[in-house]
This record gives structure tokens, C-alpha cells and sequence, in this order.
């Protein structure tokens, strides 16, 4: 029998064996995971690929671990691998305390990398603390406070590294950078040009020098130092000068308006873009000055596409954003440039309480292109209209240097808006203060253009030439030619066009007005009528005109078709004509010539001559003479009837909102009729605001034919129209340079046929106009109407379309 204390001792044994043998099993995996630790440090020597390796799988054993020295090493590893924002994100959670030493200075220097300076001064102050003896946390936290902007805790760092550590090279650096923060750049540039040349092959000099001269645009001094030392350069950094050096070039151009230096600036830019590596800072900065170069140079297209990459970066500065908005007014599309300026305006009156004056250029521009001119009105009150305003001591009275800007703005949207008399009011006011003042002549003249009178508006401009240089003259050039053109003397234009330059963005809105009127063009129009009371099939007429390009006199030549098909009840007539014709530019007479022959009922060769005079800015005529005319009833060819016409008119221009004219016409048919005919009309604008327009229109007739029982056509004996129209519009401009038009419209008349009672007449009718850029327009309407034939009354259903397209 064994002794308690034998039975005991036993016991301890077993138990002492069985504590160590499970105490040994978390030291060997302790030895496992830093075994496995201090492989993968030393594997991540071997070489980048390795490096990346090393740090994929320290991630997998601290994930698995949490040990905290394979977290120093991993976060070491991220800094080597310059991958500032991974190792700060390794242990975010972690408290300050618990990381080492090592730790606490590669997380202070991730953080001074990605600029978080609050965060790496906190790991500096740490990193004080827990290893007084290392120099290199009164050092970082010496650096991170210069960084921050910090001088003074800046300097109370380096006097206490001073005290602790002595004096240095590397408190000396810290001093150098200090003082090249506070230092004036000129002053640092004298100092750093005088060590350079007292050790003239000195590379840290030299480079020092370099990126002073860098930041003052010393771009001869840069090039000097890169031929010294190419060894310290590579294509980055030339590269990098090149940009540097396109921005300057791009800024003088735009001051000075030099196309060739703009398109050289754009050019150096694009080669910058193209030679640099997508992503990078340098490529990321070269697109960004090239959407301002490409604006510059009116090429909002690459302005666009390139805004595009640099969306998907993030949210742009506020010049970019600019340039965006810039090219997507020049695109034609205002709506999606309001939307970039409008976050502008709500952030810059959200940091400062007011707006910059380019800004609220581009604001007014904006809402102009979108028809709202009441809005850009109140847009340009932040330039303040007062003449005078108070200079930054609010003690003197100066001039304010955008009174004329806000004036001549305000004069421009009164006249958009409708009211160009009282445009002409404010100029002339302008003027009877400023009489010299060419700015003011040039808007003057556009004024009158606006208002329809060409011949003043150049008046206005030959004026101003007086008091300008040749670049200003050159731009009065591009401003008569588009009057000549308005006017219809294209060798005028011509002449004017031959010293206007197609690269100069500043002739760009005449150039694209000049490619549009010249160009060839295809006009088709159709209409329908279907009499529903008494009841009858749908009458129909369509036209086609194929236009060649305008020559540079103003000639140009056509083909046309033409096509009528009338019900009769039943019994369809057709009849139309095809044939070639041209107008000839005489100015101030323009010729009109066409010849062709008929098809279906119409058996005959056509042929008509006529011509425009434009006396003056106020009076024109007009004659035609036609030999089977296109007018001749189809039921008269149906009876092989044939008429010819002769016509005269005159048209009074008062001013755009107010037209007038008369004209008298005779036809002479083949069966002894003759039709005589006399009419007079106004137009005339009443009201326009902003979108909204509203218009009327009278119109007044008396025709007459000889009593001829034959006539199977619709003659009767004489008959009068008196009628009136109004019309309500609403423009709507969208984007991509599209714009639509609704009209409404509702005219009352009066119709007396001889041998019949007078019957009212009326007719209502809608329709829309879209506007597809400057190349294309379709337009198309429908309504219904009361009117009177031969003595009955009829109620009809009628609609019409419209085709424009230009090729150039």
C-alpha cells in the first residue's frame, strides 16, 4: 500500500508533464509565425514582384495572427512599396500606445506622403515619446509642422532637436526647408544661385536651384541646369517643363488674342498628353490645361473629350470646370453648362458671399443661350451697375471697372429680348457720354443689324474703325462681312472674308455664319387639305429645291420639283414640273432664272425671270414674269388651259418687329381670261419676353377674272379677303445645339365673292419648328379651318411639313 503522500507525488509528476506538453504547443506556433515572419522579410529583398508577394502574405498570417510584429513588418513593407494609404489602413483601430517604435515612424511618414499632416504629427509626438533617443521623430514632427504651415511650432521643434542632438546635417535640411517656405522666392533664388556657383557641380544645388526657377517660370534657367546635369533629369521631368512652359505661352496668347501662339500652346500640350503615362499626375495636369488651350482655340469637341477622362478622377478645379462649361456653351448645350455653373455660383457664395466676375460672365452667357434673359439681367447685377464704387478702405469713390461690362451686357438682353428700341436708347446714351468709345459704335451697329438695317449697322462699324488697331479693324472686318452677307452682297463679304483668318478664334462665329449661307442645301415642303364639310378626298401640293454652293459673288444654282394633286370629287387631277434654275448676284439686284417642263396634265415648258432690288435698309422690289406659271389652276391644265404671270412688289422694312408690303399681279390664260390681282399685308411683333412671343399679321386682297362660262376653274367674277392673324410662340433651347419652337396661331377674316353674301372666315392651326445645329430643320403643322369657295362655305382639315438640310 502506497503513501498518501507517495500517491500524491505521482500525481504532480503527471500533471506537471501534461501542463507542459499543451504550454508547448502555443510557443511552437509562436515560433511557426515568426519564423514564417522573418521568411517573408527577407524574401521581399529579392526584388519588386517579391516585395509584392512578401506583403499579400504577411497580410494573410496578421489576419490570422494579429501579431504585432508581422504588423510592423507588413506596414513597413507597404511604406517600402509606397503604399502610404494600405499601411495606414492596416491596423486603423489600433490606439496610438500600442504600436512600436518602427511602427509609429513609417505610419508618421505614410501619413506626411498622402498629406495628412494632424495624423503624422500625432504619430511624430508619439514616436518622442516612446523612443526619446531617436532623432527622427523631432525631425518629422520639425518637417510636418513646415508642411502644414505651422513656422512657429516648426522652429520650436528644430531648437529642441538642437538641445538634444546638436547641430547636424539633418536639423540643417529642416532649417533649409524652412526657410525656403518663408523665405521670398526671389530671395531664395539669389541664395540658392550663389552656393550653386560657388560649387558649380554640386547636384543638390543645382537642384535646389532648379525647382526655384521652377516656381518663378525661369524656364531658360531650368533648361541650363537639365543640360548640366542630365543625369539628375529624365523625360518626366522635361516633359513636365514643356507643360509648364505651354501654360505661359497659352496665358500670354489669350491676353493678346494670338492664334498662333494658342494653337502652338495647344499643340505642345497635346504631346505632353500623348507622351505621358495615363493616370499620371503629369498627363492628368496636361489634360486638364489642354480642355483650356482646346477652348482657346475653339475646339470644344477635344475640350470635351477631354474633360471626359478627367471625369472619372474625381471632381475637377474650378478653372477645368470652367473650361467645361465654356465648351459646352460652344457645343450648344447650355442646359448641362448650367448645371456645372450653377454648383460653381452656390459654392462660391457659400465660401465668400459673392462671385467672381468671370463667373458671372459665363452665368449671363448661360442663361442667354437658354432664352432666359431676365435671369442673366439679374446675374449681372453682381458686377454692380453703380458708376462709382467705394476702393478697399471705403473711404474714396473710384471708377468701377465693370460699369461698362454690366452696361453693355444689359443693353445686349434688352435687345435679345425684345426690346431693341430701348437698346438703341441706352447706346445712344452711352455714346452722348462716351463719343469716342469704338466698343460702343461696334454693339451700336450690331443693334441695327438686329433691327434689320444693314446699311446703318455698317455705318456704325466704318465709325469705329477710326479709333482701332489692325487687330481690332481685322475684327470690325468679320463683323461688316456678316452684315454685307445679311444684306445679299456677297462680293462685299468676299472682299472683307479674304483678310479674316479661319484659325483665329475670334473670326470663328463669322466663319461657321459664312460656311452656312454658302452651303448646298435641300428644301422639301408638303401640304394637305381634306375638305370634310361638304366632304371630299385630300387635296395635296409638294415642293423639292436642291441648292448647289454659293459661289463667293453670291451666285449659285438649283433643280426643283414640284407636284399638285387635286381630288375632284373623285376624278384626281395631277399635275407638277420639273426643272433647273439659278440666281445671279448683281447686288443690289439679285436675277432669278428657272426653266423646265411640266409632267402628268401640266404638257408644257416652263420658264420664269424675275429679280429682287434691295434699295435701302427700308425699301425693296420685286417682278416676276412667267410663262406657265406655277400658279395655274390644275383644273385649267386639266382643260389644257395655260396661263402667264407678271407680278410686282414692295416691302417696307420699319424695323425687325415691324414689316409691311404690297404687290399686284396679273395672269393671262390661254382661254381669254385674265385675273388681276392686288394685296397688302403688315406683320408686326407685339410682345416678346424671355421665351414667349406673340405676333400678328394683317392681310387684305382683291382679285378679278373675266366672265368666262368655259372655265372649269375656280374664277369668279371678283372676290375680297380681309383677314388678321395672332400667333403665340415658346422657344425651348435644348442641348447638342437642338432647338424647339411651338406655335399657336388663330387668324378671323372676311371673304365677299361677286353674286354671293359675305361669309366669316377663320382658321386655327398648331405647329412645331426643331432646329438640329446649324445643318438641319424640321418643321410641321396642323389645323383647321373655315374658308369659302366658289360662293359655298367649306370647313377643311389641312396639315404641312417642312425639310431643311445643309451639306458642308
Amino acid at each position: 500500500m502506497k503513501f498518501p503522500n507517495q500517491i500524491m507525488s505521482r500525481i504532480h509528476k503527471i500533471s506537471l508533464c501534461t501542463a507542459a506538453a499543451f504550454a508547448s504547443v502555443p510557443f511552437a506556433a509562436a515560433q511557426d509565425i515568426q519564423a514564417e515572419r522573418e521568411r517573408w522579410a527577407l524574401h521581399a529583398r529579392s526584388g519588386e514582384a517579391q516585395l509584392a508577394e512578401s506583403v499579400a502574405q504577411l497580410g494573410d498570417l496578421y489576419a490570422q495572427s494579429g501579431d504585432a510584429k508581422v504588423r510592423a513588418d507588413l506596414i513597413a513593407l507597404l511604406v517600402r512599396q509606397e503604399k502610404p494609404e494600405a499601411a495606414l489602413a492596416v491596423c486603423a483601430g489600433c490606439p496610438i500606445e500600442s504600436y512600436s517604435a518602427d511602427e509609429l515612424e513609417n505610419l508618421a511618414k505614410a501619413a506626411r506622403d498622402i498629406k495628412q499632416y494632424p495624423q503624422a504629427a500625432a504619430f511624430y509626438r508619439s514616436l518622442q515619446l516612446a523612443a526619446p533617443q531617436n532623432q527622427t521623430g523631432y525631425l518629422g514632427s520639425a518637417l510636418v509642422a513646415v508642411d502644414s504651415g505651422d513656422y512657429a511650432a516648426a522652429q520650436q521643434q528644430i531648437e529642441s532637436y538642437l538641445r538634444r542632438f546638436g547641430n547636424d546635417k539633418g536639423i540643417r535640411n529642416a532649417q533649409a526647408y524652412l526657410k525656403q517656405r518663408t523665405q521670398p522666392l526671389t530671395e531664395r533664388l539669389a541664395e540658392q544661385q550663389r552656393l550653386f556657383e560657388a560649387d558649380p557641380a554640386n547636384g543638390d544645388h543645382a537642384l535646389q536651384l532648379y525647382r526655384t526657377a521652377a516656381q518663378l517660370q525661369l524656364f531658360p534657367q531650368q533648361e541650363r541646369i537639365m543640360a548640366q546635369f542630365p543625369e539628375r533629369f529624365g523625360e518626366q521631368d522635361r516633359l513636365w517643363l514643356q507643360a509648364a512652359k505651354a501654360v505661359v505661352l497659352l496665358r500670354g496668347a489669350r491676353q493678346t488674342g494670338d492664334p498662333a501662339q494658342i494653337r502652338e500652346a495647344y499643340e505642345s500640350l497635346g504631346e505632353v498628353v500623348g507622351k505621358s503615362e495615363a493616370g499620371s499626375p503629369l498627363h492628368t495636369q496636361a489634360l486638364r490645361d489642354r480642355v483650356a488651350a482646346a477652348v482657346a482655340l475653339g475646339n470644344e469637341k477635344q475640350a470635351l473629350r477631354d474633360y471626359r477622362m478627367l471625369e472619372g478622377q474625381g471632381r475637377q478645379p474650378d478653372y477645368v470646370q470652367d473650361g467645361y462649361a465654356k465648351a459646352l456653351l460652344m457645343a450648344g448645350s447650355p442646359r448641362q453648362a448650367r448645371k456645372v455653373l450653377h454648383g460653381r455660383m452656390n459654392r462660391q457664395m457659400a465660401v465668400q458671399g459673392k462671385l467672381d466676375p468671370e463667373l458671372v460672365e459665363m452665368l449671363a452667357e448661360t442663361d442667354a443661350d437658354l432664352m432666359e434673359f431676365s435671369a442673366a439681367q439679374e446675374k449681372i447685377k453682381h458686377w454692380n451697375p453703380k458708376k462709382y464704387t467705394p476702393d478697399f478702405t471705403h473711404t474714396v469713390e473710384v471708377e468701377n471697372p465693370y460699369y461698362d461690362t454690366q452696361y453693355f451686357w444689359n443693353t445686349r438682353l434688352e435687345a435679345w429680348n425684345g426690346n431693341v428700341k430701348g437698346a438703341h436708347k441706352l447706346m445712344q446714351d452711352w455714346l452722348g457720354e462716351h463719343p469716342a468709345d469704338p466698343w460702343a459704335m461696334v454693339l451700336d451697329g450690331e443693334l441695327s443689324q438686329i433691327d434689320g438695317h444693314e446699311d446703318r449697322a455698317l455705318a456704325r462699324f466704318d465709325a469705329a474703325r477710326e479709333y482701332l488697331g489692325e487687330p481690332g479693324q481685322k475684327w470690325i472686318d468679320g463683323k461688316a462681312a456678316a452684315a454685307h452677307m445679311s444684306a445679299g452682297n456677297w462680293r462685299a463679304a468676299a472682299r472683307l472674308s479674304a483678310g479674316l483668318g479661319r484659325d483665329d478664334v475670334g473670326h470663328k462665329g463669322f466663319w461657321q455664319l459664312y460656311d452656312e449661307e454658302r452651303a448646298a442645301r435641300l428644301e422639301i415642303g408638303g401640304m394637305a387639305m381634306k375638305a370634310t364639310s361638304p366632304a371630299d378626298g385630300t387635296e395635296w401640293a409638294q415642293t423639292a429645291k436642291l441648292y448647289s454652293p454659293r459661289s463667293s459673288s453670291g451666285h449659285r444654282a438649283y433643280i426643283a420639283q414640284q407636284h399638285n394633286d387635286v381630288p375632284n370629287h373623285g376624278r384626281p387631277l395631277r399635275a407638277g414640273r420639273v426643272g433647273a434654275g439659278a440666281e445671279i448676284n448683281l447686288y443690289p439686284v439679285v436675277v432669278h432664272a428657272e426653266a423646265g417642263h411640266g409632267t402628268q396634265l401640266n404638257g408644257k415648258a416652263y420658264a420664269v425671270l424675275g429679280a429682287d432690288w434691295r434699295v435701302n435698309d427700308f425699301v425693296g422690289f420685286t417682278a416676276r414674269a412667267a410663262s406657265n406659271s406655277v400658279n395655274t389652276p390644275v383644273k385649267a391644265l386639266w382643260q389644257e388651259v395655260y396661263a402667264d404671270e407678271y407680278t410686282l412688289g414692295a416691302e417696307y422694312t420699319h424695323s425687325a418687329a415691324t414689316r409691311a408690303g404690297m404687290g399686284a399681279g396679273v395672269m393671262k390664260f390661254d382661254d381669254g381670261n385674265t385675273r388681276q390681282t392686288v394685296h397688302a399685308w403688315l406683320s408686326h411683333d407685339i410682345f416678346q419676353h424671355n421665351r414667349w412671343k406673340l405676333g400678328s399679321s394683317l392681310w387684305a386682297d382683291y382679285s378679278r377674272n373675266k366672265d368666262i362660262p368655259s372655265a372649269f376653274y375656280y374664277n369668279p367674277e371678283n372676290s375680297k379677303t380681309v383677314s388678321g392673324e395672332l400667333a403665340l410662340s415658346y422657344t425651348l433651347p435644348l442641348d447638342n445645339g437642338i432647338r424647339f419652337t411651338q406655335t399657336a396661331a388663330g387668324s378671323a377674316g372676311r371673304y365677299r365673292q361677286a353674286g354671293h353674301p359675305a361669309e366669316n372666315t377663320w382658321q386655327i392651326k398648331y405647329g412645331h419648328d426643331w432646329r438640329f445645329g446649324r445643318r438641319a430643320a424640321l418643321g410641321y403643322e396642323f389645323g383647321r379651318r373655315r374658308a369659302m369657295y366658289d360662293g359655298s362655305l367649306e370647313y377643311q382639315n389641312f396639315g404641312g411639313a417642312k425639310l431643311s438640310v445643309k451639306f458642308y
